[in-house]
């Protein structure tokens, strides 16, 4: 009931005050969940705040955001997103900048297809490939040719769920309807079976902000945070953390090629690795974990909400990191029924 309430009267104030870009036309090329999602856009809201709140123990400040954890869900139904999403792993290919593209390679893609049915054994060099789908997280998995009939159809009976699933439907993830879902075969880049260290860089407005490095995945995952500067901050972002690696000779070129593809949006993460000593596209984020998860320690949290300014939110008045003073909104946060408005402001001391 609590949420209902605070979700209901949120966006009414958000609507009456065409607040987050409402009032503003979707750009060409684009699509927003505000208008997207029809009849269901409150339910979505109010479900991903549902989650937020089992993550982070209070609701977010859908009125005057100010982490990024807040921000991100906010994103989801009141940001253009582009019709060629780049969570689609496929499409994202394209926004490989120009500038610099022949530095970065992606993993060479050798089959693909629509349907839930996997080539024939002839059709296939013998090895180890990545079997994926190109939408969705967590859809794919290493595979070994040939394959035998009853990996065969263990792997179509996965193929076909992927193919027909809702993408998490409870985090409002909405945009992953709207493009073709295809399945694939990718190379496999790995060595000996270990996966190469995952470099994900959070840009916000173009820049920089945060680098996370995450090495020994499947194993005891450790995560290290650096700043633009590649020096180790010590806080922890998803996973426990630990010492500061050394960073590869091509780093400064990989920070210029995540900047290259920030400039195009106002947030997002781009997913680079390193193989043989070249430069891998992996993935290229607008989400990173559906907007819900909640940091291990806030200031990673409140330090990209401060760094990045989306437009569609409209201006915001420069402050600490502690909180927006985004005055209009606060005015009118105020004037929220007190039982519909989260617990606190969500100032954070460290």
């Amino acid at each position: 009931m609590i949420i209902r309430d605070y979700v209901k009267t949120s966006l009414q104030i958000i609507k009456t005050n065409g607040l987050h870009g409402t009032s503003s036309r979707v750009p060409t090329g684009y699509h927003r969940g505000y208008e997207a999602l029809g009849d269901d856009f409150p339910h979505a809201v109010r479900r991903s705040c549902a989650v937020y709140e089992r993550f982070h123990g209070r609701l977010p400040n859908l009125l005057a955001p100010s982490s990024f954890t807040e921000k991100q869900l906010l994103f989801k139904f009141f940001a253009p997103i582009p019709l060629c999403a780049t969570s689609d792993k496929l499409g994202a290919r394209k926004y490989l900048p120009s500038k610099g593209a022949q530095a970065v390679k992606t993993p060479r893609v050798i089959w693909e297809s629509k349907r839930a049915e996997l080539p024939s054994n002839d059709d296939i060099p013998a090895g180890r490939y990545w079997f994926k789908s190109n939408h969705g997280a967590g859809t794919n998995m290493p595979v070994n040719f040939p394959i035998d009939q009853e990996t065969r159809t263990k792997l179509e009976a996965t193929a076909e769920t992927w193919l027909t699933k809702i993408h998490d439907r409870r985090l409002g993830l909405w945009w992953y309807e709207f493009f073709e879902r295809r399945i694939f075969l990718e190379e496999d880049l790995s060595e000996s079976g270990v996966s190469a260290d995952d470099w994900k860089f959070f840009v916000c407005n173009g820049k920089v902000i945060l680098i996370q490095n995450d090495r020994d995945r499947h194993t005891r995952h450790i995560q290290t945070i650096y700043d633009r500067d590649t020096q180790k901050l010590d806080v922890e972002l998803y996973f426990k953390g630990g010492s500061a690696v050394q960073m590869p000779p091509q780093i400064d070129q990989m920070i210029a090629v995540a900047e290259e593809i920030g400039k195009s949006f106002d947030f997002i993460r781009v997913d680079l690795f390193l193989c043989r000593d070249e430069i891998y596209m992996g993935e290229i984020g607008l989400v990173p974990n559906g907007g819900a998860a909640r940091t291990r320690e806030p200031f990673p949290d409140y330090l990209l909400g401060f760094h990045w300014h989306a437009p569609w939110m409209g201006p915001k008045d420069k402050t600490d990191l502690t909180f927006y003073k985004n005055t209009r909104a606060r005015k009118l946060y105020d004037k929220m029924p007190k039982d519909t408005r989260p617990t606190q402001l969500f100032r954070v001391q460290w």
